[in-house]
C-alpha cells in the first residue's frame, strides 16, 4: 500500500475539501459516499439557503459562481458540489457505505458496502448533522395527529390551514415556523427549551464576519459575549419575552463553547412572533391523547407536530470502538489533529463556528495536508 492513499469518509463540502486539497498536495484521495454527492443537502427543505455570504463559503479551489446570489440556496449547493468533483477531478465511490475503520499495521482498513479497502490515513467528514433525533415524549404512540421529524420537512404545502407545533427552536426550527407561516398554516407555535441567542442574517456587521474577526484579534468568550450583546440589544433582539421568548441564559460565545450550540439567525422569525403569527411556547413535557401538555402546565391541540429536536454524529459504528470519541459522541480530536492511539485519523466539520462551516472547511482540510507531511 502507498503511503499516499487517504480514504475520506463522505462526499459532502467537508470530505470534498479534503480531498482537493489532499489531491493538490500530491496525495491520492478515495472518497466513499452512501449515497450521491452532496446527499445531506438534497434532502434538506426548499427554503434552506446558507447563513454565511456566498464570498465566505468558498470551497478550496474553486468559488462560487456569482449568478447564485448573497445567500446560496440548497440546490446550488448541490450542483456547486458537483462542479467540484468535476473540476479537481476527484475520485469519489458513490453509493458505497463506509459501516467500520479499524488499525492495521500499516494504517487503516475500511469495511464498506463493496468490499475491505486499504488507505495509509483516513479523512472522516460524514457530517455534524448526520442523524436526526427521535422525539421520546410520553404518550408518542397515543397521538392521532401527523407527527414529522424537522429532517424530513420539505415545505408547508401539506399543513395549509392546518394548526402546527414545531419543537426546537433552532435554526431549523425558526426557519420550518417561518415557512408554515408563509404557507398558510393556521397557528403555528414554536416550542423551546432554553431560549436561544438571537441575530440577524442582514444586520450591519453579518454574524459569520464579526466571528472571523473576534477569532483574528484573539478576543475572549467574556468580550464576544459583550460586544455580541450590545448589537443584540441595538437590533432589539435581546428581550422578546412579552412575546413568549425570554433572553438566553447565556452569551452567544459561552453557548457556542459550552453548550454546542449556535446563535439563531433569523430569517424572518423575530417579525413574525412580534406580529404573534409565531407563538413560542415552553418545552413539551407529554402527550395526552390529542394534547401536548407543556413545562408549564399548558396544553395545546395541533394537527401536527414538526420534531426539531436535534442531530447526532452517528460515529458510533464507524470508529467508537478506537476510543476516540467524547461523552457526545463528537471526536476528540478536529482538523489537523490525530489521537496518540489512532494516527494518521483526521475529523472534517465536527466542530459548530460563527464564522460558518463552509469556510472552516478548507482551514481544516490545509492543516490535515500539514500533518501528513510530516506524519
Amino acid at each position: 500500500m502507498t503511503k499516499r492513499v487517504v480514504a475520506v469518509v463522505g462526499a459532502g463540502p467537508g470530505g470534498l475539501s479534503a480531498a482537493a486539497v489532499l489531491k493538490r498536495r500530491g496525495y491520492q484521495p478515495v472518497v466513499f459516499e452512501r449515497g450521491r454527492v452532496g446527499e445531506f443537502w438534497r434532502g434538506q427543505y426548499d427554503r434552506l439557503h446558507l447563513h454565511t455570504i456566498r464570498w465566505l463559503s468558498n470551497l478550496p479551489g474553486l468559488r462560487f459562481p456569482r449568478s447564485e446570489g448573497k445567500w446560496v440556496s440548497r440546490d446550488g449547493v448541490v450542483a456547486h458540489l458537483e462542479r467540484y468533483v468535476a473540476h479537481h477531478r476527484l475520485d469519489v465511490r458513490t453509493g458505497v457505505e463506509v459501516r467500520r475503520v479499524d488499525r492495521t499495521p500499516d494504517g487503516w482498513r475500511l469495511e464498506t458496502s463493496a468490499g475491505s479497502f486499504d488507505a495509509w490515513a483516513v479523512v472522516v467528514a460524514t457530517g455534524y448533522n448526520r442523524v436526526p433525533v427521535e422525539p421520546t415524549w410520553p404518550g408518542l404512540d397515543q397521538f392521532p395527529g401527523n407527527i414529522t421529524l424537522g429532517a424530513h420537512y420539505k415545505n408547508g404545502a401539506p399543513y395549509r390551514g392546518r394548526d402546527v407545533l414545531v419543537v426546537g427552536i433552532g435554526n431549523t426550527g425558526a426557519e420550518i415556523a417561518v415557512d408554515l407561516v408563509e404557507a398558510g398554516a393556521g397557528k403555528v407555535w414554536l416550542s423551546y427549551r432554553t431560549p436561544p441567542n438571537l441575530t440577524t442574517r442582514d444586520g450591519p456587521i453579518p454574524p459569520p464576519l464579526l466571528g472571523i474577526l473576534l477569532r483574528s484579534f484573539g478576543a475572549s468568550v467574556e468580550f464576544g459575549d459583550r460586544l455580541m450583546a450590545y448589537l443584540q440589544r441595538k437590533g432589539g433582539l435581546h428581550d422578546l419575552s412579552e412575546y413568549g421568548l425570554p433572553p438566553s441564559p447565556r452569551g452567544v460565545v459561552t453557548q457556542m463553547v459550552r453548550d454546542d450550540v449556535i446563535p439563531v439567525i433569523d430569517v424572518g422569525m423575530i417579525p413574525l412572533v412580534r406580529q404573534r403569527r409565531i407563538t413560542p411556547v415552553p418545552a413539551v413535557e407529554r402527550l395526552e391523547g390529542k394534547e401536548v401538555v407543556l413545562a408549564d402546565g399548558s396544553r395545546l391541540t395541533p394537527d401536527a407536530v414538526i420534531a426539531c429536536v436535534g442531530y447526532r454524529r452517528g460515529l458510533e459504528p464507524l470508529v467508537g470502538h478506537l476510543d476516540i470519541l467524547n461523552e457526545r459522541g463528537r471526536p476528540v480530536v478536529y482538523g489537523g489533529e490525530a489521537a496518540p492511539n489512532a494516527p494518521r485519523l483526521y475529523f472534517v466539520g465536527y466542530k459548530n463556528n460563527i464564522s460558518g462551516m463552509f469556510r472552516e472547511f478548507g482551514y481544516e482540510a490545509r492543516d490535515i495536508a500539514r500533518a501528513l507531511k510530516h506524519a
